[in-house]
């Protein structure tokens, strides 16, 4: 029991950094430099990833209520990069957003108007 117990953790310390590295991959805007159809693979894998952790975690906890100082590191590292990749997330979101009020209009008016209709040139 000891040892399918050993042989779990490390399989689960193994999928968690396995994860966290693909985390790490997007955040540094790895999925943008590969082709549509790669970058789909590489976020099905993730999920994939996501829910192998899931069941691994599970039976663990089913097994035996215990961690390895090796599991709980990675582990954390997993959680840093979960955080790191929604902040960026959550910047590129408010950066697509004022690209997009820059791009209708909805800016800051610069006061600037054409002199034929008095249409606004430009907004910041």
């Amino acid at each position: 029991m000891i040892d399918d117990t050993t042989a779990l953790i490390t399989r689960e310390y193994r999928v968690a950094r396995r994860l966290a590295r693909l985390f790490r991959l997007e955040r540094s805007a790895g999925f943008a430099r590969r082709s549509a159809d790669v970058a789909r693979r590489l976020l099905e894998r993730r999920g994939a990833v996501i829910d192998e952790l899931m069941r691994l975690d599970a039976k663990r906890l089913s097994l035996a209520p215990w961690a390895t100082a090796e599991l709980d590191i990675a582990m954390s590292a997993l959680a840093r990069e979960v955080d790191r990749a929604e902040q960026h997330c959550q910047e590129l979101l408010a950066e697509l957003g004022g690209e997009l009020k820059r791009r209708r209009g909805l800016g800051t008016a610069t006061g600037l108007r054409d002199g034929a209709d008095g249409r606004l040139l430009g907004s910041v």
